[in-house]
């Protein structure tokens, strides 16, 4: 009787094993506690009408709700698992790659970040209407609805498939499901769930399982000119070749070309000189990241101009920044032939001395 107890025990012990070790697979696949995120709210099923399935409550304040922080982490445990914080209540003790919301929440912040609904309120300028925003450059079905608001996913956001208006409906299962590789065929399967619609490949990237927040040269997201292209379906007008590109003079900051290969350029981050034997390569800055052509399997600390790629998250943050334009730097207090370090002088070495 004991050794049927006894094997009756192993086997459970290692079906627990099998069923509770998160997925080597897929890393970010959330686990543990159902009731972490599916209880935050009591009743958060709505009854049903007959015939029809039940509907969750508070869709549009979920997603912001899980990601947010009373106090200054930007990673948090919910249920077992770890989260990453886009909102914090009090000032962000790091910011991590997308940014913090604190700052476009925060005292009349419009300049700062996107107005997301239950983040802010509609932006006072421009009243809801993205800025440059293209219809033609937006590949989804039913275009952004200028009447409402903007929101984290479905047609009015940027996670989740934009074919489906419903935010919720649009990413709904995709924090359950298969996530690796990376290759843009599902919302799952895209570079932070950022589908586009289905009938778009995903954005591609390598994924950061701390979200940047300890990033360094060696350690760090890396991104792919596909991001540009879901940030297009809104700002269309800001990649248009009439404004941007080889064009000179140019209106806009070009993207998606190139980091040139001559002049000031040559010496993209001039603070990190790159070892003797790696001529022709420059070390990689967070602050200024670039996109590759091929996402490489690990995080590279080397910078290939003429290569590697000037794309949006080069400058801006997908979220909220502490600065105007959602810009990864104070853009106000860069001066052009002072002496300085970091922002605009990372690539642009030769307009600060």
């Amino acid at each position: 009787m004991k050794k049927q107890v006894f094997l009756v025990a192993s086997i459970l012990f290692l079906i627990m094993l099998f069923v509770l070790e998160p997925s080597r697979e897929c890393p970010a696949m959330v686990t543990g506690d159902c009731e972490a995120c599916h209880a935050l709210y009591p009743g958060m099923m709505e009854e049903a009408e007959p015939g029809k399935p039940q509907q969750y409550v508070l869709k549009n304040t979920l997603c912001v709700n899980c990601h947010s922080n009373t106090d200054r982490d930007t990673i948090k445990i919910l249920g077992g698992a770890r989260v990453p914080v886009v909102k914090n209540v009090v000032t962000p003790s790091h910011i991590l790659a997308g940014g913090n919301f604190y700052y476009v929440a925060k005292d009349f912040g419009d300049r700062k970040g996107h107005n997301v609904d239950a983040v802010t309120s509609t932006d006072a300028k421009f009243m809801g209407v993205p800025p440059g925003y293209v219809r033609e450059y937006d590949p989804s079905l039913a275009g952004y609805n200028t009447e409402k608001p903007l929101t984290c996913a479905g047609s009015n956001g940027c996670h989740g498939n934009r074919n489906v208006k419903d935010p919720f409906e649009s990413i709904m299962g995709t924090h359950h499901s298969e996530d690796t590789p990376i290759d843009g065929s599902t919302t799952a399967k895209s570079y932070r769930f950022l589908k586009n619609t289905d009938r778009v490949k995903g954005v591609l990237g390598l994924e950061d399982d701390e979200w940047n927040q300890n990033s360094s040269s060696k350690k760090h997201n890396e991104y792919s000119e596909s991001i540009d292209l879901l940030c297009a379906s809104c700002h269309g007008y800001f990649h248009s070749r009439d404004n941007t590109g080889k064009k000179s003079p140019w209106f806009r900051h070009p993207v998606d070309i190139a980091l040139p290969e001559t002049g000031e350029y040559t010496i993209y981050n001039p603070d990190v000189q790159p070892p003797n034997d790696r001529a022709g390569i420059r070390t990689y800055n967070p602050d200024a990241p670039v996109g590759r052509e091929k996402v490489p399997g690990l995080p590279s600390d080397e910078v290939f101009p003429g290569e590697d790629l000037v794309i949006c998250l080069s400058c801006h943050m997908a979220h909220s920044s502490p600065y105007g334009s959602i810009l990864k730097w104070d853009y106000e207090n860069i001066i052009a032939g002072e002496e300085g370090k970091g922002g605009c002088f990372i690539c642009h070495t030769g307009k600060g001395e």
